[in-house]
């Protein structure tokens, strides 16, 4: 009877605290930063050397420890980054991840981008700013009021790549405001079936969130190898970011099959990296009246 209560008393015992010193993003420029004792499905147990903060999991945007370890390592690069994240669900994801999607507006018309350097790096698609040198761009912070949409205006279009279809945009960021960014994920290990959702603005919609799946990794549209994607994809959304499961941006959507459901198309993020890792061949020169691309006359036919 002694050994049956001890036992119990011991399953009963809360697992061993970690001692791992972590900074927990909580938006809107807030951080906590301490030893994180326990974590709980809804709790995450901080020290704070004078106290100890239970701090919501839901409240959490991103956790990363003072070494760069942690909840995912974070390798940063010139203008992107990659960590290691937890599979989240769509709903999870979009709350996470949301403040790091912007609507374009150019004066030929709208879509959407991601922000993948706070210091205002922004990726959309290039026939999104095509003939454009400068557009708006809105951001959606989170406050405690919600959602607070900012328009910063005349955004410089920085570089372009019209075969892959992608543009850099540089946004002076508001003051006061700490831009939120995407990790870009290995697209090549995207499977078919493998669950991926997207966020933008089709048709102004701003915040729009829907999710399907990857129906092919290699499908070749337009001289270019896409994911078709089940993912709902209309007029705005092109730019905008493709996610999986883990919160990773795997592609740029960018296109659809009109008239046809579940025909979808995204530009993996393998291109994208390769576009910001080589942003000084693709920049863009502002004073030419063709936008960056300028077509040499064709050689004349031999007499």
């Amino acid at each position: 009877m002694l050994l049956a209560t001890m036992a119990v008393l011991f399953c009963l015992q809360d697992p061993p605290p970690t001692t791992a010193v972590e900074v927990l993003d909580l938006g809107n420029g807030n951080k906590v930063q301490g030893r994180v004792l326990r974590t709980t499905d809804t709790t995450i147990f901080v020290d704070v050397g004078f106290d100890v903060l239970k701090v919501p999991v839901a409240a959490v945007l991103r956790r990363e420890s003072v070494a760069g370890e942690a909840t995912g390592r974070v390798d940063r690069r010139a203008l992107w980054a990659r960590a290691e994240l937890p599979e989240r669900s769509v709903a999870e994801g979009a709350k996470v991840m949301g403040e790091a999607v912007v609507k374009i507006e150019a004066a030929s018309g709208q879509g959407s981008g991601f922000v993948t350097h706070a210091d205002g790096w922004i990726v959309t698609n290039f026939h999104v700013v095509e003939g454009e040198v400068e557009v708006d761009v809105v951001v959606y912070p989170v406050t405690a009021n919600g959602f607070e949409p900012r328009t910063v205006r005349k955004c410089k279009v920085a570089a372009i790549n019209p075969a892959m279809d992608l543009a850099l945009v540089k946004m002076e960021p508001p003051a006061g405001l700490s831009l939120k960014t995407v990790f870009l994920g290995e697209s090549d290990a995207m499977r078919v079936g493998d669950t991926v959702y997207a966020i933008g603005a089709p048709i102004g919609l701003d915040r729009t969130v829907s999710s399907g799946i990857v129906s092919v990794t290699n499908r070749t549209f337009e001289g270019r190898c896409h994911f078709q994607i089940t993912t709902p994809i209309n007029p705005g959304n092109s730019g905008g970011p493709l996610f999986n499961l883990r919160g990773e941006v795997v592609g740029v959507n960018s296109s659809q099959y009109r008239g046809f459901q579940g025909l979808n198309f995204a530009i993996p993020a393998k291109y994208v990296i390769d576009f910001l890792d080589n942003r000084d061949a693709f920049a863009l020169d502002s004073t030419r009246s063709e936008n960056g691309v300028h077509y040499l006359p064709a050689p004349r036919r031999p007499q």
